[in-house]
């Protein structure tokens, strides 16, 4: 069951595309965090964030995405925990233990789902409390250091009141060596706790309330460089073959050249770097909800959802991946938020219907401080480690803070239509959102030989009010005026219209249009007050889908089947461009004009023997712009691929069940590879940015009730065949001064033991 429109529904009853994974079945393909969602769902792309950290995965979906991560801009696909929107996605990651499911809704979600996407939505729902004492604990052991342990119990309290605690811990040694520090520099370590009770203080009525922590402090990413663009200013060589006197300057010479670093990377394989910066994760998260339902009688029910969240962290990346300081960035930030969302639910023997409002507030900001082209033969350049960018003399700063609020109104209902047709419904649905966005930015550079000394303005200000006159020029503005404060609201309405035609019983056919909004906001790094007051425009999707939904019997053998087809019209597309005529390099939120996006979907599930199951996805997108100007240079790259959509992805999945007799257990074992496409990894285009196609084989085996006892064992080899491939990093290969792709590796071959003990109700 899934609750893709608001209520629980057989998934092949429902007329969108959406992929559900169970928490046996993630558990099945060693998924235990939110970033390798990916091998399980068509159409789903997920990479590090802007600057490459791990701390903050960022979201694809048929092709849209986002790549600005401050607070002044908002997800195109947002994931929802329980129903509660997580709006920073920093410590995502936290949340897939003791799960229920993982639902990926694909396309526009605007009319029910409390935050507008245009590419979809993640909803990760936990196991919520039992009226059974059950439990279990858990540990996980493998090579590159993985040791994981997990446990839950589950009490009941009284005849109307239950318990669940459920917990996690994840450590791992890492597979990135740093030759500089000698030491792995991607190790993991978080722990991750969740409370949920459950009261019914009177019939007819649910309240869950849940408490969750998660905390992460481990190494960075890891990044090493792949190639430098000829003009940078790490190469000691300039392109037209004479010395580059900024590289000696700074020092960027012999063994320190960006010719000679590209070299020896290329000799020390994919799974060792030279940065020398001592790079960190941390991320610190707390989570309050409540969903309250009260069914006042048979066709009518109350359901209210309301959820605070805070989010406090930093992360400290050394981008260019070289023992030199050419660029480095350390981001901190804090964030709250609360949301609130009525609903009142009806329904007949032939009408479902869905009312409601929504309220959303968030507050916060980040620090992200940056260093670039610093000296590598004078302190602290020749320090090891490399100290964080605000340590060095001449750091720069980007400081935005904001205030969001969201506000809407929504209905949807869905209306049988058996007295025309047998089995045909019509769902008409719609939203109307009203977003306020307020900005703070004071963005600073740091004095360039004492970073302790008096800092400077990065942007001009009109000071004299007076727009007929020249800004006061950023080095002249005093620093206690170096901050400027805007407001801008938008307002857009969103809608879900489908007629489904339920054939016979197990099959289905569905035509959708939808509509989807993403809100507009404010760039953070322009260099004048006056380019800091425009604001990106939001962004529109309107999509056709044809799907259907089988459940068939090939003889004896059955067969599920469901596919889609999709034509999306996207207009002011947001999109992240990088400034190739500054440094520190400034990216710069702008609209697109339009674009297109086709598509197709499928996946299956066959059972060909009572032993046996294969199953798999599909996904194809053909997403192209119709016009795009880029407004930094003035021209035409409509003709450029778009970010993170990879034309064909697919997986496949055996699983056989071994017969053995009961009292030995259950066994079973499977097999799954995935593959996808090559694509381009940022919004700003260059050939030598793009992600290459990859794919993998991964391996498990499970022997379940051990002896008929609460035991579970469990074998699993990921990425078999250790293939060696790149994930995107840090893609400036543009700047004209950075000129860097650097690439951070995937998992080489793991394996490892699973070791599970369940009591109570779920033991053996």
């Amino acid at each position: 069951m899934i609750t893709a429109r608001r209520r629980a529904e057989s998934i092949q009853n429902v007329p969108i595309a959406v992929t559900a994974v169970s928490g046996d079945a993630l558990a099945r393909a060693n998924i235990t965090d939110v970033n390798a969602m990916a091998t399980q769902v068509p159409s789903l792309v997920i990479t590090a964030g802007s600057s490459g950290s791990k701390a903050i995965p960022t979201f694809a979906i048929r092709g849209q995405s986002q790549q600005e991560l401050s607070i002044l801009a908002d997800p195109s696909v947002p994931v929802y925990f329980n129903d509660v929107v997580v709006e920073r996605q920093q410590g995502v990651n936290s949340s897939l233990f003791d799960i229920q499911s993982v639902e990926v809704l694909k396309g526009p979600q605007g009319t029910l789902f409390g935050r507008n996407s245009t590419g979809g939505a993640i909803n990760i729902k936990a196991n919520t409390p039992s009226e059974e004492f059950e439990g279990y604990v858990g540990t996980t052991v493998g090579n590159l250091g993985r040791f994981n342990t997990t446990a839950m119990v589950n009490q009941p309290l009284t005849d109307w009141a239950q318990l669940r605690v459920a917990g996690q811990t994840t450590d791992s040694d890492g597979y990135l060596k740093d030759v500089v520090l000698d030491k792995e520099i991607n190790n993991e370590h978080t722990k991750a706790g969740r409370v949920s009770l459950a009261v019914q203080p009177m019939d007819g009525m649910n309240s869950l309330f849940t408490f969750s922590r998660f905390i992460e402090d481990d190494g960075g990413t890891g990044a090493e460089i792949v190639t430098l663009n000829p003009g940078s200013l790490a190469n000691a060589t300039k392109p037209d073959g004479t010395p580059n006197g900024t590289a000696a300057f700074l020092g960027y010479t012999g063994s320190l050249s960006g010719e000679q670093m590209v070299a020896d990377q290329q000799a020390r394989g994919i799974y060792k770097t030279a940065s020398g910066a001592d790079q960190f994760t941390r991320v610190s998260t707390r989570d309050i909800a409540n969903t309250t339902t009260y069914d006042i009688n048979d066709g009518l029910s109350v359901k209210n959802i309301v959820g605070n969240r805070r989010v406090t962290g930093g992360n400290f990346d050394d981008v260019d991946g070289m023992p030199i300081p050419l660029i480095q960035i350390a981001r901190y930030y804090d964030f709250n938020q609360i949301s609130e969302e009525f609903q009142l639910l009806g329904k007949t023997d032939t009408l479902n219907w869905i009312v409601g409002a929504y309220y959303f507030h968030e507050a916060g900001g980040t620090d992200d401080y940056s260093i670039t082209v610093k000296p590598a033969n004078t302190s602290p350049g020749n320090q090891i480690p490399q100290p964080v960018p605000q340590d060095f003399p001449g750091w720069t700063l980007t400081d935005p803070d904001g205030k969001n609020t969201s506000k809407s109104v929504f209905a949807q209902a869905t209306q049988k239509l058996d007295n025309l047709v047998e089995g045909l419904s019509f769902t008409a649905g719609g939203r109307y959102t009203w977003d306020d966005r307020e900005a703070t930015i004071r963005n600073r550079s740091g004095n360039a030989s004492n970073p302790n000394g008096p800092e400077v303005c990065r942007f001009s200000r009109d000071l004299d009010s007076d727009p007929s006159t020249p800004e006061t020029p950023a080095n002249q503005v005093p620093i206690d005026e170096c901050v400027v404060s805007f407001k801008k609201s938008f307002s857009e309405p969103t809608w879900n219209l489908s007629l489904d035609y339920q054939f016979t019983p197990h099959n289905l056919l569905y035509l959708a249009n939808r509509r989807g909004y993403r809100t507009g906001g404010f760039g953070a790094r322009a260099a004048t007050e006056d380019a800091l007051s425009k604001t990106f425009n939001p962004e529109t999707v309107t999509d056709v889908e044809i799907g259907s939904k089988n459940d068939f019997r090939l003889g004896e053998i059955p067969l599920r089947l469901n596919a889609a087809v999709y034509y999306s019209d996207y207009k002011d597309i947001q999109r992240l461009l990088t400034d190739p005529t500054t440094n520190p390099p400034q990216t710069i939120p702008v609209n697109a004009a339009k674009a297109t996006i086709k598509g197709a979907e499928v996946e299956f599930t066959i059972l060909p023997t009572d032993n046996t199951e294969i199953s798999g996805f599909y996904s194809y997108t053909d997403a192209s712009y119709d016009e795009f100007i880029d407004p930094l240079t003035g021209a035409d790259i409509s003709n450029q691929p778009f970010a993170r959509a990879p034309k064909n992805v697919y997986s496949i999945t055996g699983r056989y069940t071994l017969p053995t007799p009961a009292e030995i257990g259950k066994t079973s074992v499977q097999v799954n590879y995935f593959h996808t496409a090559g694509y381009s990894a940022s919004d700003t285009y260059a050939p030598e940015q793009s992600v290459d196609a990859y794919g993998l084989l991964n391996l498990r085996a499970d022997w379940n009730s051990v002896m008929r006892s609460g035991f579970d064992l469990g074998f699993f080899v990921k990425n078999a065949l250790d293939k060696e491939y790149l994930n995107a990093f840090g893609d400036i290969y543009t700047s004209a001064a950075i000129g860097i792709v650097t690439r951070t590796p995937g998992e080489p071959r793991s394996f490892g033991l699973d070791i599970r003990y369940r009591f109570g109700a779920q033991g053996g």
